[in-house]
């Protein structure tokens, strides 16, 4: 008898992103009540987020392979973003108890049923899906660049929402893999290391990937929360809503904040504030809308001076004059 592929979803978070992580469960268990999930911890403060293992209906996916893939982050590393070898136990996803999986952020709302786009792996033959992104996130200008865009004609994607397969690489594939990447760091995204890594490891492969969007044209490319447009429910599903455009009425898949701080200035507030305050009292939530409406101009005002091109200016100028002194 042939075995039944197991499929799911797993998550990266801990409890510095407990109220991400409330708004991402909530929301994923309103539209995939039954699919399986794992939580990967991103380091070892996930207190909070373990005593909601039940209510969820998640399981926590501990790996010995962490220390490898951490190691593989730190050596991309350039000192941009101190912690970003921990986000490198995303990568361990291809070889947990899922045969298909999605892989999503802890700063995610789910807007729609996720299993069709996992078993579309295996219906559509193909190994990996990416959503929406931009080279420019991935690689520099460069030769490296040039040669992959004219040879392969790729397109840069986001390294925090994918679909994938178990055992699509060996841990061994990744860790060789880095020595081609210290060579051309300078030809490499200097923050998103994580980012450029899967995507070199997707790009320079003989798999077989595309864009879940052009193999399934009635998805919203529309991911990330800065979206242009009205999102809207029709039927209880969520749309996206502009006008002569080509996401016009289109479904949304989830929401991204990916880069983006939780405030009441965050884009797309309402639909975060949804999930987030679903299971709360009557009482938190008002006080979180009070809160809102107290601060919302106060931040508003300091980003429009703090976005100011001649306070930019001088203040990046002092910066280095201050440090200048200091040396």
């Amino acid at each position: 008898m042939k075995k039944e592929k197991l499929i799911g979803a797993y998550f990266l978070a801990n409890d510095t992103v407990y109220n991400w992580a409330i708004a991402f469960l909530e929301s994923f268990r309103e539209f995939n009540p039954s699919l399986c999930l794992y939580l990967i911890p991103f380091d070892n403060n996930y207190v909070r987020l373990k005593s909601l293992e039940k209510k969820f209906g998640f399981e926590i996916f501990e790996a010995p392979l962490f220390k490898r893939l951490e190691i593989i982050g730190s050596q991309l590393e350039i000192g941009c973003t101190p912690r970003s070898p921990y986000w490198f136990r995303r990568f361990v996803s291809f070889w947990g108890p899922l045969d298909r999986f999605i892989y999503l952020d802890s700063r995610i709302v789910v807007l729609n049923n996720l299993e069709p786009l996992i078993t579309a792996l295996d219906t559509l033959n193909c190994d990996f899906f990416h959503f929406e992104g931009g080279l420019d996130q991935v690689y520099n200008r460069g030769s490296l660049r040039d040669k992959l865009v004219i040879e392969n004609k790729v397109q840069g994607f986001n390294s925090g929402r994918w679909i994938s397969k178990k055992n699509l690489f060996s841990i061994e594939y990744l860790e060789e893999a880095v020595f081609c990447l210290q060579k051309n760091r300078f030809q490499l995204n200097a923050r998103n290391t994580d980012q450029f890594f899967l995507n070199y490891l997707i790009h320079t492969s003989d798999i077989k990937y595309a864009s879940i969007h052009d193999l399934m044209p009635h998805l919203s490319r529309l991911t990330w929360s800065p979206m242009p447009g009205t999102i809207y429910l029709e039927n209880r599903i969520y749309k996206t809503w502009l006008y002569g455009m080509a996401d016009h009425k289109k479904e949304m898949v989830f929401i991204h904040w990916a880069g983006i701080k939780e405030s009441p200035i965050m884009p797309r507030r309402s639909i975060f504030l949804k999930y987030r305050l679903k299971s709360e009292s009557f009482i938190l939530k008002g006080k979180i809308a009070l809160q809102d409406l107290l601060l919302k101009p106060i931040l508003w005002f300091y980003t429009k001076i703090k976005r100011n091109k001649f306070i930019n200016q001088r203040y990046h100028s002092l910066s280095k004059f201050v440090l200048k002194f200091q040396i």
